[in-house]
């Protein structure tokens, strides 16, 4: 874990959204599915049940970009501005040029779904297989190495790089999102939301982004911990714009961002919208790093740890250690401050200590 992020219960009770944010919609009926961008930055946008994919100007000016498919559900250029397609219905992904006509396909067992530039590539591309349940690479060339099987994936759709080249994988059956380790095992970030299905994730300003179908909101998740997970926008079904604490979506499915990463881009399913949002800044008043709210001591530790508080009045918290992996090793939710807790069973390793009080949820590494 790199840094530590402390967020507070009592500012997210009456915070749940960012300030000075407007929702407006580009199109009326039209795209529903997964987003992308170019580098002159218009928007691209698969329609999964028309077949089409939609292009927009930065205006908001709309064209048919590629029509003619089945069923569109993972869309990306490559470094040489290639436009990638994994057709989920026709079990092909489509390579076009730039101008839009196609240049080649090949077939793809077991519905291929997401797309993604590869991090370290100019032209290969990442995708993966929501029936086969699998992550692979394809090159310029057709050939294709599978980067994971783990037996986690379950409908793997949504991908997304950080900053350093991680990986990350979101499900669509249970929502469950994980970052994709070098030999292709899965470590769990978090569960979005409570009910029905995961669309895409995007990756902006240091977070992980999901949208919720059926609960038509959009979520925010902090790819250092562990089930860190906040409501961003949305409650129920609708097409309302504005502020985006009044703002309503209708399955937001689609998620992608600005290269400044200050304006989200959304599609709604049931209602065929672009959706677009402005203005999302992250500012200092709302995650605050904190290196001090609570040390591990000693850290590294061989036999036992204590959770000390800079603040002297917290008595209790809930205290769950995770391996790298994200299998939980401990927990005790009544953990009493100061007490002193026994890790001689543990393996020799890197853990990822998450307490939660009163005050908000901290995370923090652990090396033994």
């Amino acid at each position: 874990m790199k840094k530590l992020f402390y967020v507070s219960i009592a500012f997210l009770a009456g915070h749940l959204f960012l300030k000075a944010q407007t929702v407006t919609t580009f199109a009326d009926g039209f795209p529903d599915d997964c987003i992308t961008t170019d580098a002159a930055g218009n928007i691209y946008a698969s329609g999964f049940t028309t077949g089409i994919i939609y292009r927009f100007t930065p205006e908001g000016v709309m064209d048919f970009f590629i029509s003619g498919l089945n069923k569109p559900n993972g869309i990306d250029f490559d470094g040489n501005g290639n436009l990638y397609v994994s057709d989920w219905g026709d079990n092909l992904i489509y390579r076009f040029n730039p101008d839009g006509t196609e240049d080649a396909s090949i077939t793809i067992p077991l519905n291929p779904s997401g797309m993604i530039k590869d991090f370290d590539s100019n032209v290969d591309m990442i995708y993966t297989r929501y029936t086969g349940n699998s992550i692979h690479r394809i090159t310029p060339l057709g050939n294709i190495t599978t980067i994971s099987s783990d037996p986690a994936l379950n409908g793997p759709v949504g991908l997304a790089y950080n900053e350093d080249g991680d990986l990350f994988v979101g499900n669509y059956n249970n929502r469950a999102i994980y970052k994709v380790l070098e030999n292709g095992s899965l470590q769990y970030i978090a569960t979005v939301g409570s009910s029905s299905n995961l669309g895409f994730i995007a990756y902006s300003q240091g977070y992980l982004w999901g949208t919720v179908l059926g609960e038509h909101k959009i979520y925010r998740i902090n790819p250092n911990g562990i089930d860190e997970v906040y409501l961003f926008a949305g409650s129920t079904a609708g097409n309302q714009d504005g502020d985006i604490s009044q703002a309503t979506f209708n399955a937001p499915n689609g998620i992608a961002f600005s290269e400044d990463g200050e304006t989200m881009y959304v599609t709604d399913y049931n209602s065929k919208n672009l959706r677009i949002i402005s203005g999302i800044t992250l500012g200092n008043d709302e995650f605050q790093i904190k290196n001090e709210v609570f040390a591990i001591v000693p850290n590294p530790a061989d036999e036992a740890i204590e959770i000390l508080f800079s603040n002297s009045s917290l008595v209790r918290a809930d205290i769950k250690i995770f391996d790298e992996v994200g299998k939980l090793v401990f927990e005790n939710p009544k953990y009493e401050i100061s007490e002193k807790i026994n890790i001689s069973s543990l393996k020799r390793g890197v853990y990822l200590v998450k307490v939660t009080t009163e005050e908000g949820i901290l995370c923090k590494k652990l090396i033994k």
